[in-house]
């Protein structure tokens, strides 16, 4: 019973850390959104709590037990104490943190139905906003949102981009002078995550591997893909950068 209680302290406090860990290393990012940060901070918070709490009870019964015996025996839980599968369930999330390492989702995890570069639903309200910024501070999601609302394709042409997200490739990229340039967008946490992106040519672009991230610069013309006429960003420069520190976007 001690040998239980004794171990399921010591979970519930390194459960409570691991989670304040991931939020103060920015990994927390890499499954909900940003919305919901503060919820692993209230979790870390509450789990520490229980554990210094029943580590300070186990201190005293164990002082009280040396005088005592019938005292603990009378105190202990032991007929509707935390069970030995309870222990497991608050130990496995912790394992699993430690042993796989922490990463976004990139190419790897884009679906069988690929990437999206229009929205038939995903917070249509957001594009409201997304009129209002001047092109070149538009991301991935604001330009799959304005194509989405557009009446036609041509509304585009001309118009500058500026957008950072990794290279995905599929089998409809038969010009190897093509990619998309690609983010997730999150709404909630990675459970719902959809793959969007923004179709990008430019001559030897064959060049850069697939889930790198890169920062594309260039102007919108129309093109053909996939059998619609479809705005494509003509780059006028690509760069390898890292991946932000939030990889996600947020509709």
């Amino acid at each position: 019973m001690r040998t239980r209680k004794w171990l399921e302290s010591a979970a519930l406090l390194l459960l409570g850390i691991y989670l304040l860990e991931t939020r103060l290393s920015g990994e927390i990012s890499y499954y909900i959104a940003a919305q919901f940060f503060w919820l692993p901070i209230m979790a870390g918070i509450i789990l520490i709590a229980i554990g210094v709490a029943q580590v300070s009870y186990l201190l005293g019964s164990a002082g009280q037990s040396s005088t005592n015996p019938d005292l603990l025996l009378a105190r202990s839980p032991h007929t509707h104490g935390v069970t030995w599968l309870s222990l497991i369930l608050v130990c496995v999330p912790l394992v699993l943190g430690v042993v796989l390492p922490a990463k976004p989702l990139g190419a790897s995890a884009v679906g069988t139905s690929g990437i999206a570069t229009s929205l038939n639903s995903l917070n249509p309200t957001g594009s409201t906003g997304t009129f209002s910024l001047a092109p070149e501070n538009r991301n991935v999601l604001d330009w799959v949102r304005a194509f989405s609302a557009a009446a036609t394709p041509d509304e585009f042409t001309g118009q500058p981009a500026d957008l950072i997200g990794f290279v995905y490739r599929d089998i409809r990229f038969n010009d190897q002078n093509q990619f998309m340039v690609a983010r997730f967008a999150v709404s909630c946490c990675t459970a719902d995550a959809l793959a969007i992106g923004v179709i990008v040519e430019m001559p030897d672009s064959a060049k850069y591997k697939q889930d790198g991230w890169v920062r594309v610069r260039g102007k919108f013309q129309v093109r053909e893909f996939d059998s619609h006429q479809t705005p494509v960003l003509i780059a006028e420069s690509i760069e390898e950068t890292a991946m932000p520190e939030r990889p996600y976007l947020y509709p």
